[in-house]
């Protein structure tokens, strides 16, 4: 009898609840020692599971469904085209190339690019850079999708709660299936995160036998931009800062050479306001767009040697003013000076 029914009754019963502590007294194969897991450490857990659960259904789901227009994932092109047939994906691009403008576009395939921060200006050089046939994009983020991100960047409201990174391969790799996309949900800026963040830095190029060839950062904080540039120095790679005001009606890129140009003490935007109840930094998309435009060509100037690079370059939304200068290394400091890839 007990064996029967008074098991099943049992099982029926809820589970009880957790307390707000639970205590293991040793970790097996290792010294005794007391584990406390918290149940908000348990809820956080859970919730990046269902978030991760609900990603993997909104994928299914787009392209499983039957209603709607029917999704298109162009193949891949394993060599560049100056054809100009609308069939080829790239043959605007390479119309640079047919006109002068630039001599090796092709090259833009050989190419990896860092880009830290996917917010308003980091989702617009992402798919900028996507767009132009970049070689390799590595994205790092560690937030997630809310509604109100959906002013400035190009997710949809039904991806509230995923994850920045996945959702911003998942629109750009289908933009362009040719670019790889790699990515990390890190705070780079974390203590616990720098010693990853620059080994994918060192091995970020398309062999992994090689460094990226830029870093771009698109961070409101001052302590990871301050990292990013540090990074720079040590790994000797070139970093663009791009940033936006508080007020959103200004904005400058700057591109870091270690040993060749001025650091983050030239730029005009040191910091944001401090975060307080009931207030936040202001955001426009047309402001996040334009530096970020800035951004994209800034870059494509710098790898493939064309027209003039901008070293420091600002933008005031409300005079229609752009302003740009160079920068001059702190003689104080000491480091090399990399090559520029487009010369």
């Amino acid at each position: 009898k007990n064996s029967g029914g008074g098991n099943e009754q049992a099982a029926s019963l809820p589970p009880p609840p957790l307390p707000d502590t639970m205590v293991d007294a040793a970790i097996p194969g290792g010294p005794a020692a007391d584990i406390k897991v918290t149940t908000s450490d348990l809820r956080g857990q859970v919730g990046r599971i269902q978030n991760q659960v609900k990603e993997i259904q909104e994928v299914v789901r787009m392209y499983s469904s039957t209603t709607g227009p029917r999704r298109v994932r162009r193949t891949k092109v394993e060599h560049m085209s100056s054809e100009p047939q609308d069939t080829n994906p790239y043959s605007r691009l390479m119309a640079l190339k047919t006109m002068g403008v630039v001599k090796n576009y092709e090259r833009v395939r050989e190419f990896s690019v860092a880009v830290i921060g996917i917010g308003g200006v980091g989702v617009g050089v992402v798919e900028m850079l996507a767009r132009c046939g970049i070689g390799k994009i590595i994205i790092y983020d560690y937030d997630t999708i809310e509604l109100a991100n959906m002013n400035k960047m190009f997710y949809r409201p039904e991806q509230s709660g995923w994850n920045k990174t996945m959702a911003c391969r998942h629109y750009c790799s289908e933009l362009n299936p040719d670019t790889t996309f790699e990515v990390h949900n890190m705070n780079v800026a974390a203590e616990d995160s720098r010693a990853k963040f620059k080994e994918t830095l060192q091995s970020g190029s398309i062999d992994r036998k090689q460094g990226v060839n830029v870093v771009v950062g698109c961070v409101d904080n001052m302590e990871a931009r301050q990292l990013m540039e540090q990074m720079s120095e040590e790994l000797q790679i070139p970093y663009i800062d791009a940033v936006v005001a508080d007020d959103a009606m200004s904005g400058c890129v700057q591109l870091i050479i270690p040993g060749r140009t001025g650091g983050l003490e030239a730029s005009p935007i040191k910091s944001h306001m401090d975060k307080r109840p009931g207030a936040c930094p202001a955001s426009l998309p047309t402001t996040d767009s334009i530096i970020a435009g800035i951004t994209g060509q800034n870059i494509l100037k710098y790898l493939l040697g064309f027209g003039e690079v901008a070293f420091l370059i600002q933008y005031n939304a409300i005079t229609n003013d752009f302003q740009s200068r160079m920068t001059y290394p702190d003689p104080r400091k000491a480091g090399g000076a990399p090559g520029t890839p487009g010369a």
